[in-house]
């Protein structure tokens, strides 16, 4: 049941109105997560800044998409896991890339490598040891590449601890529980 209210399109104003625009635009809709987000304009323009900066990101959308697939499936975000599932094939994710990206693994070795060190900075709340540095890099992730990776992180864990609270109501088709996928 939503805990947090939603603020309609159509009843929205002033700044909240303007911000739904392009967001109604890119979406043929306001998803309702961006609805949660309106209660504050604040928080609503940080995300859209944020996220329209994120998809200029070295690391690109796709591995972007990829590490906050594997933060709501760790964070246990329904809303969050359905969303990205949902809109992940524009970012040029196939079906079996999805899957894998909710257990933090992929098959090509430098996405994989970018999703184990993003899962190890969710387990260790970003305290990495040397080691996972080094590894990374060794994928060939420079320094502006893992800043990347770590704010993928903290996109996907803001949407995912935002949507866990208000409890949002799925506006897109739910994703299936992983069964016997284990990252």
């Amino acid at each position: 049941m939503q805990r947090v209210q939603l603020v309609r399109p159509e009843q929205a104003q002033g700044r909240t109105k303007e911000l739904f625009e392009p967001v109604a635009g890119a979406f043929g809709m306001v998803p309702n997560a961006a609805k949660v987000m309106a209660n504050s304009p604040a928080v609503l323009d940080s995300f859209l800044v944020l996220s329209a900066a994120m998809a200029t990101a070295k690391i690109g959308e796709k591995l972007h998409t990829q590490i906050k697939l594997g933060t709501s499936e760790a964070n246990a975000c329904s809303y969050c896991t359905s969303i990205l599932c949902a809109i992940g094939p524009k970012t040029g994710l196939t079906a079996l890339e999805l899957l894998e990206a909710r257990s933090a693994t992929a098959t090509d070795p430098r996405a994989d490598a970018a999703l184990k060190f993003s899962k190890l900075v969710m387990e260790t709340k970003g305290k990495v040891s040397d080691e996972d540095l080094r590894a990374v890099r060794h994928a060939g992730f420079g320094d502006t590449e893992i800043v990347e990776i770590v704010a993928s992180v903290v996109v996907g864990c803001f949407t995912n601890f935002l949507n866990n609270v208000a409890d949002t109501s799925l506006d897109v088709p739910e994703a299936q529980p992983l069964v016997g996928h284990v990252a």
